[in-house]
């Protein structure tokens, strides 16, 4: 649409330096800008949804507000509403909910159509043709709403805003002739003769000319839709039919006609206004409205903004606050949320100038069980469900709830873990030749340590056979205690592991305590190879098994600096008995803070078979060291590796081999 920067100026001031910028800030699209003579024709592209922008007053409206400023709606004449009706025989609700008609009687079209129109209307790329059609093209740009003028006398009866009964043919102001097939929306006169399609083109039939004397001049609010699919198939596009499909203003009618009338009533003698009123209810004219939600700004725009300012906002763009509620205006219907108003406020701020925030990482408790299922089936994992009732002494666990009446001896205590329900399921897909297995289950345990009976929400998984079934023969590699802990340490991220000795399930040596924040959680490693042969499972069985209750999700997300220089690794080879704690050795040395040693690890052990009698062995600790300011020289390194072989033979009392 090509609207005057003039124009534009008789609402509110501009600077045509800044105009592109601010309009494409506001989210209307500016095609070009051109100057014509002492102004500039602004062509703008508009989205659909912004019907309420069609219009000089739409634009400066929205320019209002980024501004800060107020706007009025030009001047009209007063109006009054007339209860005979001459002219309407009848208006169907489904094609127009709101109808307005102001008759002018005796009127004499001699005056030339006001310099100041037709200047507009040219800048708009609209043709003037007469002082009534131009005024009622000029009004439509002004404000948005189209209008129509009929010539009366050339109207058989009343007018019908209704679907044609027959198929009809007319000829259209642009002199094309149109074959209008039955059930057709169409306004036809009581001899079924179509003087318009609703909203789109008018018939040529009883269009306005030089020696029309009686005027009947239409404005209308036409559903969208009606519009749209009659714009479509008859391949008719007006600048009625736009801004129609688009959606006009539903309370704009009364104030069109009276506009008309005060412009017309300077140039030619007409009398009073007299409007005559049709409605009807309709979804799309009922004020909407619902509770407005402050916090959501601070949520979707990161960023905290005072109420007022929000509510001066959109104050500004027309809506109206009562109470909780925020009340929609009567020309935006594409707003009908909080997350619209949000959109409306941030185009109006400027998305340039809502600063950039992090995601927050917060996980609510609702949904943190669906969060570890969706982050143990990326990992492969599938689910398994199985019934909260087991065998007897399978744990051996004398707090087990046995049931008066179990269904069968396989089913006769409540369960006090998940595993055995998932080796069951193991066992399943073993003996049908399934050779890698990741199976999960969330669900409660139930425990009974003294007269009280607790459910524990438990999380649990279990790894058994190939890492990969389809990998070749000689790449292939069974689970091990690593791929666990790295599964366990994906689904949660703050968790560490410790010792773990006791345990109902899991092995003594291999399997460890689940902590977080030095709190046990769980317990995962190696089934006990008992549990396993219970079950008749050839072959290791890795699970593990948390308290879903004791998980704590952080929203903290701390990140460390990736040090730009090199690092230095050093190897350590202890000589140490079988029966020597190393994990514990590497725990401590960790926590000690050595200068420069960013971390530790078991690297090799070998085993001597002249000194396998002895229980001795050999374990060799790669250490990394590494400065986040500097490359570390020959001195930091030895310094560094100095204090750490001391403390090792001091406190540790281990010998280092030398080399």
């Amino acid at each position: 649409m090509k609207i005057s920067s003039n124009w534009l100026s008789e609402f509110i001031s501009l600077n045509n330096k800044t105009i592109e910028q601010e309009l494409t800030q506001l989210g209307l699209e500016v095609d070009t800008i051109s100057k014509n003579k002492n102004d500039y024709i602004i062509d703008i592209e508009f989205t659909p949804n912004r019907g309420d922008c069609l219009s000089a007053y739409g634009i400066s409206r929205d320019l209002a507000a980024f501004k800060n400023k107020k706007i009025k709606l030009p001047q009209a004449s007063t109006f009054s509403h007339q209860r005979n009706n001459n002219y309407i025989r009848k208006v169907a609700p489904d094609i127009c909910p709101e109808y307005r008609f102001m008759p002018l009687c005796d009127v004499e079209l001699r005056a030339k159509s006001p310099k100041f129109i037709t200047e507009k209307l040219i800048k708009s790329d609209i043709t003037p043709v007469n002082i009534i059609v131009d005024i009622s093209n000029y009004v439509m740009m002004e404000v948005g709403q189209p209008t129509h003028a009929f010539d009366i006398d050339k109207i058989n009866g009343k007018l019908s805003i209704i679907k044609s009964k027959k198929d009809l043919t007319f000829i259209g102001i642009n002199n094309k002739q149109y074959n209008i097939n039955k059930g057709t929306p169409v306004i036809v006169d009581d001899d079924d003769v179509i003087h318009a399609l609703p909203g789109v083109i008018g018939s040529k039939e009883s269009m306005v000319d030089n020696d029309t004397k009686n005027i009947l001049f239409e404005s209308a609010f036409f559903l969208p839709n009606t519009v749209r699919s009659l714009s479509t198939k008859y391949r008719i596009q007006t600048d009625s039919s736009y801004r129609f499909e688009r959606g006009v203003d539903y309370k704009l009618q009364e104030f069109a006609l009276s506009r008309i009338h005060l412009i017309l009533s300077s140039y030619i003698s007409i009398g009073k206004c007299n409007l005559n009123k049709i409605s009807y209810k309709s979804p799309l004219t009922k004020t909407n409205s619902f509770k407005f939600d402050y916090k959501l700004f601070k949520r979707i725009l990161g960023i905290e903004l005072q109420s007022n300012k929000v509510k001066a906002i959109l104050s500004n763009l027309g809506f109206i606050f009562k109470s909780d509620k925020v009340i929609v205006p009567s020309f935006r219907f594409d707003v009908t949320s909080n997350y619209d108003l949000v959109e409306e406020v941030s185009r109006i701020i400027g998305y340039d100038n809502i600063p950039e925030s992090p995601l927050s990482t917060k996980i609510s408790l609702t949904n943190k069980r669906y969060t570890f299922q969706d982050r143990l089936i990326t990992l492969g994992y599938k689910e398994a469900i199985n019934f909260t009732f087991i065998a007897k002494n399978y744990s051996h666990n004398i707090a087990q709830l046995e049931l008066k009446n179990p269904i069968s001896k396989d089913k006769s205590v409540m369960r006090d873990s998940l595993i055995p329900g998932l080796l069951k399921n193991i066992q399943y897909n073993q003996n049908r030749k399934h050779k890698s297995i990741q199976l999960y289950e969330t669900g409660k345990i139930y425990i009974k340590p003294k007269n009280k009976i607790f459910e524990i929400n438990t999380i649990t998984g279990v790894l058994f056979g190939l890492r990969s079934s389809s990998d070749l023969v000689s790449n292939q590699y069974n689970f091990g205690i690593d791929d666990l802990k790295s599964h366990i340490l994906s689904v949660i991220p703050n968790s560490s592991f410790d010792l773990n000795s006791g345990s109902t399930y899991f092995d003594d040596v291999n399997s460890f305590k689940i902590l977080q924040n030095n709190k046990a959680i769980g317990e995962c490693g190696l089934i006990r190879s008992t549990c396993a042969q219970d079950f008749a499972i050839k072959g290791a069985v890795l699970a593990f098994e948390i308290n879903e209750d004791l998980i704590s999700e952080s929203n903290k997300v701390t990140f460390n600096d990736i040090s730009q220089y090199p690092a230095v690794y050093k190897d350590i080879t202890l000589i140490t008995n079988i029966d020597d704690s190393l994990s514990t050795v590497i725990k401590e040395m960790n926590n000690n803070g050595y200068k420069y040693m960013k971390s530790i690890r078991i690297k090799d052990i070998f085993i001597s078979k002249d000194k396998l009698q002895l229980n001795n062995r050999n374990v060799t600790l790669e250490i990394c060291l590494q400065s986040m300011d500097r490359t570390l020289n020959d001195e930091d390194i030895n310094k560094s590796i100095q204090s750490i072989t001391t403390d090792i033979k001091k406190l540790y009392k281990l010998n280092i081999q030398e080399a």
